[in-house]
């Protein structure tokens, strides 16, 4: 029987990342067809099937982060507020997940022995350098790339 070192490492992004994607495409798609300037939240709600409070909070951090802005009234809904080929993927990770970490490594052992301390170190530093790896494809791709696809 083995010995369990480690009792477990969650991956912490959430849904909200990809969903924000989809909406900024969303937003592009409409945007570019000329149907729209400002995109309401119901329209967008209904036709994504996302929740109108999923898409607040979506909103709302990518309004924060500079990414859309918004305006109030009838007419009113969010656009960009940049191009979308000055947003990467990596600015819309950070504005969902707000610094986040990828992978929860904080757990304490009940093993106190120099062995599982080091493995314990040598999985945090691989987790660390796997989620700084992935970060900097993410800030190499931008919106208008995943727009670009087909």
């Amino acid at each position: 029987m083995q010995s369990k070192y480690v009792e477990y490492i969650v991956m912490a992004y959430s849904l909200s990342f990809s969903k924000s994607i989809l909406v900024l495409a969303f937003i592009s798609d409409k945007i570019r067809r000329g149907e729209t300037e400002y995109i309401s939240t119901k329209v967008m709600s209904e036709l994504l099937n996302i929740p109108k409070p999923t898409l607040s909070i979506i909103f709302n951090n990518l309004i924060r982060a500079g990414i859309l802005e918004s305006k109030e009234g009838i007419n009113g809904g969010v656009r960009f507020a940049k191009n979308a080929e000055q947003i990467t993927l990596l600015d819309i990770l950070t504005a969902i997940e707000n610094q986040k970490s990828l992978f929860q490594t904080s757990f304490e052992l009940k093993a106190k022995s120099k062995r599982p301390e080091s493995i314990k170190k040598a999985v945090i530093e691989a987790l660390n350098n796997v989620e700084e790896e992935m970060k900097d494809a993410l800030s190499k791709t931008t919106l208008k790339d995943i727009l670009n696809t087909e």
